[in-house]
């Protein structure tokens, strides 16, 4: 029980703090409310990430609050049994937290922040007004920049001053090892139709750019039409860019391998530090149920809200360690897997100690 009032109330402390941010939008736009109330759904899942380490915390000192006053403790250490045994369920309890925390973070999460998107993007209107600004998007080995777009119909678009850069293209010509430049294709608009599973570009006032493995253009060759076959969203397109803590793990893995094949090494180091704290801030939850029970023990005489604010000191220091430890991370001073598991290993060993000592 205090485990389920304890998500519950800390899952509304941060819901209701994301509805206040959308209020101003809300009032001003006059969205529906059922789609407001299914963003807010949809946002669940990245607050639940957050509140389960903290409702753990809070579980655990209040059971072993309540066992020390009520003599449970006393009773089973008479009989023998050591403290370790005594907190093992909690143990248990706290790794199977942990281990559903990491599913939802690395599956669940990343599904529902792309549908939150979705509706923001239909209740803002974007896909339906008449011209949008430009936009660049990587897609496939592509990246594709225009200059404005409009809507033609439901799944048809126009774009305007397209360039389109063939990332992976070997110049003619060229010996394994060799430098790689991109082939640019420009057109003056492209027409987009989107159908089921495919999307169609019919490209007009074409030419192409093609360089050889030292960067010289060896060949321009123009055209009238063409088509290429490659899909974008355009509700994810006209969204919030994802967050980094809201893609999952194999998403961050990949983007971090194209982050430093293109030799961008800050943005590498960033991307390796959020893809080890995708792992350590779920699995965060077996470590306070670790360090939490001694700790509760050790002030249990002291009442039973002692419980309570053991559990909100704990989670206050481990989560402010855990951005610090974010921050050094980002800044290189540790490598990303040290930064991101060092939180996690601190707290670890601060409760095996706790346990030594008690027991």
């Amino acid at each position: 029980m205090p485990f389920f009032i304890g998500t519950f109330l800390v899952l509304m402390m941060i819901v209701g703090n994301t509805l206040y941010a959308w209020l101003d939008t809300i009032t001003r736009e006059k969205w529906p409310l059922q789609e407001v109330a299914r963003m807010l759904v949809l946002n669940i899942p990245t607050a639940v990430v957050l509140t389960l380490p903290v409702s753990t915390a809070l579980a655990a000192s209040l059971t072993i609050n309540r066992m020390a006053r009520d003599n449970e403790i006393t009773v089973l250490r008479g009989a023998g049994v050591p403290l370790w045994r005594i907190f093992l369920p909690i143990f248990a309890f706290g790794a199977v937290i942990s281990f559903a925390n990491l599913y939802i973070a690395n599956r669940i999460t990343p599904w529902a922040f792309k549908e939150q998107q979705n509706v923001e993007s239909a209740l803002n209107s974007i896909t339906s007004s008449k011209i949008e600004q430009g936009r660049t998007i990587s897609v496939d080995n592509y990246t594709v920049s225009f200059s404005s777009a409009s809507k033609l119909a439901d799944n048809r678009w126009r774009l305007n001053n397209v360039i389109l850069v063939e990332n992976n293209y070997a110049p003619p010509g060229t010996v394994p090892g060799a430098p790689e430049y991109p082939k640019i294709t420009t057109a003056k608009y492209a027409d987009y139709e989107k159908g089921a599973d495919r999307g169609i570009w019919h490209l007009k006032s074409i030419v192409r750019h093609e360089y050889d493995s030292n960067g010289f253009t060896v060949h321009d060759a123009g055209a009238e039409s063409g088509t290429l076959d490659l899909k974008i969203d355009f509700n994810q397109m006209y969204s919030q860019p994802a967050q980094n803590d809201k893609l999952s793990y194999e998403e961050l893995t990949q983007r971090a391998t194209e982050a430093k094949r293109f030799g961008n090494s800050r943005d590498a180091v960033t991307l390796e530090v959020e893809r080890w704290f995708k792992l350590s801030l779920p699995l965060m939850g077996m470590t306070l149920a670790l360090c939490g029970p001694p700790l509760a023990l050790l002030f249990a005489r002291a009442g039973a809200f002692t419980g309570i604010l053991l559990s909100v000191i704990v989670s206050f220091v481990a989560w402010n360690t855990l951005l610090l430890m974010k921050s050094i991370g980002f800044g290189g001073y540790l490598s990303p897997m040290v930064a991101g598991w060092s939180t996690n290993v601190i707290f670890t060993l601060f409760g095996l100690w706790l346990l030594k000592k008690q027991e």
